[in-house]
């Protein structure tokens, strides 16, 4: 057969075309898989910090977190100055004394200031009391004895001129600067309100002279006044704790603190010292009944109550005498000792007539339970033959 050329073409493109797609639906379908990825393919190379990024949170955990009251967790502190001084130690000592991490320490004179160091020398004193290191705060208390003139050289400068505050300065400077030296940090207490109003005047210049030079060393003044003032400000010997009831804060004298003056004394000062050392209180015995506390504060909690009272006739705390007298001892017939019973009713404790505790209460006559009670421990009897 003879075939044009046109027609052939056809034919052949048409033969080549069916071979194709017959190849195509004979051959099964593969899965379409991804080829491996290798790992430089997986992620863009990791983006690295400069060098003066900060640390990451494991840098940041290497460094040892600092505690209240340093590597030993006890926070010391010295209270030092006058009478005043005395009450708050005393104050801070009840305030703290199951808190076994403040150890609180008392350094007091009397009639201690910083106008006449002949009379006791405050910066003078102060490397005896810090030499060992461990205290991490002093608190200063002064001021009271400070109105009277101040030796410069040769000379005596009165009380309240120029000349006077310049040397007064200058004293304050170096109680301050001998607490730093130490490695102590500086907590120096405001002057509170006087009742005599020339007397609180004078102290008010004292006052802003120490708020000036604490200021000016980087030491904390600690200015409670407005708790120690009456509602318009001012003097007040008295005021209301939480409950409502009337407390009386103050001595007559219109100087010093009555006990529980001291007590919010500390309880003040002890706020304002935990907030700056960021120190948390610790949850009273009634709020903690369920909380087992650790071994230490256990240890610690259970330990008896120091003493803050001298002996022997000595002024104690808060402005307290102690005396002891001699008290002649006599025999005394047992049934002397006995309760007195006419105030059992209003106690709420019933009695019966006759019975042996009334008999007990009366005449502190001891009966034994009768015979072959359940409580009956005497010798058992052997019957005669």
């Amino acid at each position: 057969m003879k075939w044009s050329t046109p027609a052939a073409v056809c034919l052949f493109a048409s033969l080549a075309w069916s071979a194709v797609a017959g190849a195509q639906d004979t051959t099964p379908a593969q899965p379409i898989t991804s080829a491996p990825v290798t790992s430089a393919q997986q992620a863009p190379a990791p983006i690295t910090s400069s060098p003066t990024a900060s640390p990451g949170p494991a840098a940041a955990s290497n460094k040892e977190p600092e505690r209240f009251g340093g590597r030993d967790g006890v926070f010391r502190m010295v209270v030092i100055g006058d009478t005043l001084a005395r009450g708050l130690g005393a104050g801070l000592d009840r305030l703290t004394e199951l808190d076994p991490r403040i150890e609180v320490i008392g350094r007091n004179n009397e009639a201690s200031g910083l106008a006449r160091p002949e009379v006791y020398d405050w910066p003078a004193a102060l490397p005896k009391i810090l030499e060992d290191g461990t205290i991490d705060a002093v608190i200063v208390f002064l001021g009271i004895n400070d109105r009277q003139p101040i030796k410069v050289g040769a000379n005596r400068v009165e009380f309240g001129t120029p000349q006077w505050q310049a040397a007064y300065r200058i004293k304050t400077d170096s109680l301050i600067r001998r607490i730093k030296a130490g490695g102590a940090k500086v907590y120096w207490l405001n002057l509170p309100p006087m009742g005599d109003p020339q007397f609180n005047s004078d102290m008010r210049m004292i006052a802003d002279i120490h708020r000036e030079r604490v200021s000016r060393e980087e030491g904390q003044f600690l200015d409670i006044n407005a708790d120690l003032s009456a509602p318009g400000g001012g003097y007040t010997d008295s005021d209301t704790d939480e409950k409502g009831k009337a407390r009386r804060l103050r001595n007559k004298d219109g100087i010093n603190f009555s006990r529980a003056g001291n007590n919010l004394l500390g309880d003040l000062v002890m706020s304002s010292i935990r907030l700056r050392e960021g120190a948390a209180e610790l949850a009273s015995s009634k709020e903690t009944d369920e909380i087992e506390a650790p071994a230490e504060q256990q240890v610690a909690i259970a330990a008896p109550p120091k003493a803050n009272s001298p002996l022997f006739g000595q002024s104690g705390v808060d402005d307290a005498s102690v005396t002891f007298e001699a008290t002649a001892i006599t025999s005394t017939p047992v049934q002397n000792l006995a309760p007195d019973t006419s105030t059992l009713g209003k106690l709420g404790i019933k009695v019966a007539r006759n019975s042996l505790a009334l008999r007990f209460y009366r005449s502190g006559e001891v009966i034994g339970a009768p015979r072959g009670r359940f409580d009956d421990f005497s010798i058992p009897q052997t019957p005669s033959q």
